[in-house]
């Protein structure tokens, strides 16, 4: 009874914070690819959608769980946004339960668990995981991670081969929700390895044959694991390479990414202690932060020393250290995706390492005093309590795109991938005074990227100045030769212009670069319906056909994934982890 009270008390907690999402929009970039634009998934849940959601590498990523669980919310839900967001919110409230239960198996009080638990479920690092709709693939795979780990000490402890079933299924499903779960098998051997330190007092590792032996055994228990893992991580590869997602050492040096990704772990160390200045989105650097490399190095060498000399004495500090450092391996950047520095829901995974290692330090601290743990638990539920309160703030920065784009911007200046979603956005809602210094910004500070120049033709379009979003349009296409929209919009632009003929020679061009039938943007497939005249062209409806097929936001660029992809509202964009 107290466990499940415990277990409801966090999930009050989350309700307290999240609740506020129900009324929140979702915002284009990436969930315009989940849900608001991808035909699939509007659909709901039907055979050939199950096939689609199996078989598609759109996203530049492999996820069929992912898709499907967006797939059975638009089955409920609809287009009542509220119920998909909300669920989010559910999915963050099982996950704290997961992770208390999940810390008492590790040993930890009961008091103790819950102040960890609760610094996740309040953490504003994981605001973005929660309130950004096409974050749910990051809640389905936690979730069934930490059922597979959870899963994986069950069957250690009694060895029961249903429950051995049962955990690589949730594993699989959790690679198949999102491939952040990769590093488990790893995870796994470190914490045998410690296990075997601690009852043996290292003397498992004093030879080589015990070694060897405690090796195979291990091996044995983590293979299956470890050939999902593999397989993921070549599917995941694949998918993003062919998407254009994955920068070349041409583009971002190596010595680059390094700086980038020990900067990274600077920042993700620092905004666990007191989190500030969060955003949406976190632009690549220009020069390096020593303090933040400073903070890298010294946390890396503190680890190593655990690692060293504290492991028999501070097994759980060590394990939730390497926990951190081995999860965070795949998002760090040493792969570089996309043009982001860094993202907090990266830390959804690994924070729980940090949380083990406070559980671990706080056991240390106690010795044989309980009053100590109560007055250390009692710390830590009040450094969750002030997280709470600056994560409920946070969350509603993210009601709807503008504000989120204006939020990133406060806090990483003008990025491109910002900057032209915002005046997407702006347009779309037509607030063309607003957007118009936003869109000569893009055009001036980018003038060879697509969305920069659709941005501004747009408006042009929009202001019905037909003769300047012509030339702009024209550069658009001359930079996107394979862009549908571009050219669909370039057609409409000339039938205002009344060159009906040079109109017509356009829009017949754009149709023989129309995808198949079966295409998943809802937006791509409206401008292949007016080319094929399924949609009747009449000068009065231009403007109104206009709109609804012109460029949108960004995809992604957060993980962000495929500077070669087209956006789910026309031009390149990226896409997210």
């Amino acid at each position: 009874m107290r466990d499940a009270t415990a277990c409801g008390a966090l999930g009050l907690v989350v309700v307290l914070i999240y609740s506020q999402i129900g009324g929140h929009r979702p915002i284009a970039f990436d969930d315009a690819l989940y849900l608001t634009d991808n035909a699939w998934v509007l659909g709901g849940l039907r055979w050939d959608s199950l096939i689609w959601a199996f078989t598609n590498f759109d996203s530049g990523n492999w996820h069929p769980f992912t898709w499907l669980s967006h797939m059975a919310d638009q089955q409920l839900f609809g287009e009542h946004w509220g119920g998909h967001m909300i669920e989010n919110m559910f999915w963050h409230a099982g996950n704290c339960m997961l992770v208390y239960a999940f810390l008492r198996r590790l040993g930890f009080d009961r008091m103790l668990g819950f102040a960890l638990a609760a610094v996740f479920a309040c953490h504003p690092l994981n605001v973005e995981s929660v309130a950004w709709l096409s974050q749910r693939k990051n809640q389905l795979s936690t979730f069934l991670l930490l059922a597979t780990i959870i899963a994986y000490l069950d069957w250690r402890k009694e060895g029961r081969r249903v429950t051995r079933v049962l955990l690589i299924v949730a594993y699989v499903a959790s690679l198949m929700s999102k491939s952040m779960g990769v590093t488990l098998p790893a995870i796994v051997v470190m914490f045998e390895a410690l296990v075997a330190i601690k009852e043996t007092d290292g003397a498992v590792f004093h030879s080589y044959r015990s070694a060897r032996t405690w090796l195979v055994d291990t091996m044995k228990r983590v293979l299956p694991l470890a050939i999902a893992a593999s397989l993921m991580c070549v599917a995941t590869f694949i998918a993003q390479r062919s998407a254009g997602a994955v920068a070349s050492l041409d583009t971002l040096t190596l010595a680059d990414r390094i700086s980038n990704a020990t900067q990274a772990l600077g920042i993700y160390l620092k905004t666990f202690v007191w989190p500030e200045d969060l955003a949406f989105f976190y632009p690549l650097r220009d020069s390096a932060d020593w303090s933040l490399i400073a903070i890298a190095c010294l946390f890396v060498a503190g680890a190593i020393a655990a690692a060293v000399y504290g492991t028999k004495r501070l097994p759980m500090l060590t394990f939730g250290i390497g926990w951190f450092l081995v999860s965070l391996l795949p998002v760090i950047g040493l792969v570089q995706v996309g043009s982001q520095s860094h993202a907090d829901r990266y830390m959804y995974v690994p924070m729980i390492g940090l949380l083990i290692a406070m559980g671990g330090l706080v056991d240390w601290l106690d010795g044989k005093k309980a009053v100590r743990r109560r007055i250390c638990s009692l710390a830590i539920a009040g450094f969750a309590g002030v997280l709470g309160i600056k994560a409920y703030a946070y969350t509603m920065l993210w009601k709807d795109g503008e504000t989120a784009y204006r939020n990133a911007i406060r806090v990483g200046g003008h990025s491109y991938t910002m900057t032209v979603s915002l005046t997407a956005t702006l347009i779309n809602l037509n607030y063309l005074k607003t957007a118009e210094p936003f869109a000569r910004l893009a055009a001036e500070k980018w003038p060879d990227r697509p969305l920069s120049i659709a941005n501004i033709a747009t408006l042009y379009a929009r202001y019905e100045k037909y003769d300047k979003a012509e030339y702009w349009f024209r550069r658009a296409v001359q930079i996107e030769p394979w862009n549908l929209r571009f050219h669909y919009m370039l057609g409409l632009t000339l039938l205002h212009l009344g060159r009906d003929a040079e109109a017509e020679e356009v829009l017949q061009g754009a149709l023989k670069l129309g995808k198949a039938e079966g295409d998943w943007r809802t937006s791509d497939r409206f401008a292949k319906a007016v080319l094929m005249r399924k949609v009747p062209i009449k000068q009065v409806e231009i403007k109104e056909l206009m709109e609804k097929a012109a460029p949108r936001e960004i995809k992604a660029d957060s993980t962000a994934e495929n500077p070669g992809a087209q956006s789910p509202g026309g031009g390149s964009g990226k896409t997210a982890d």
